[in-house]
């Protein structure tokens, strides 16, 4: 069964020039671009296998700071989420990017990027906390 209306995408702000070095960070955790359209500061990524986008907008304007950035994210599951967030870890140190890495316990871990992001983070949590 669809439901009417469907969920269809949802749309996160990111710093004016950043959108290359995003798509390429959400490379690193599996997702890929739907639409880019030429000339434009933004674009769709998605995963295979899901049909809900995330679309990335390049906004001027100063980024919101402190904790309270943490309260807007972008959630994965995963078996290993410290691989994943290493990944991402290694590609910023590389870009020479601020990389912030937090946790809130053992399970459930966020990074930011905030060179790239500007009101959220990304939370990498291990699969269990959606296992029955």
């Amino acid at each position: 069964m669809n439901p009417d209306p469907r969920l269809h995408h949802t749309a996160k702000r990111i710093q004016r020039g950043s959108l290359g070095n995003v798509i390429e960070m959400f490379a690193l955790l599996g997702c890929k671009v739907s639409y880019r359209p030429e000339g434009n500061g933004w674009a769709m990524i998605g995963q295979e296998g899901l049909n809900f986008d995330i679309q990335l907008i390049e906004v001027d304007g100063i980024p919101l700071e402190g904790e309270t950035r943490r309260d807007s994210q972008i959630s994965f599951v995963s078996e290993n989420p410290t691989d994943h967030i290493n990944k991402v870890h290694i590609w910023a140190e590389e870009k020479n990017l601020t990389f912030i890495q937090k946790s809130w316990n053992e399970r459930e871990h966020y990074f930011d990027l905030p060179d790239l992001f500007v009101d959220w983070v990304v939370e990498v949590m291990h699969i269990s906390v959606v296992e029955s």
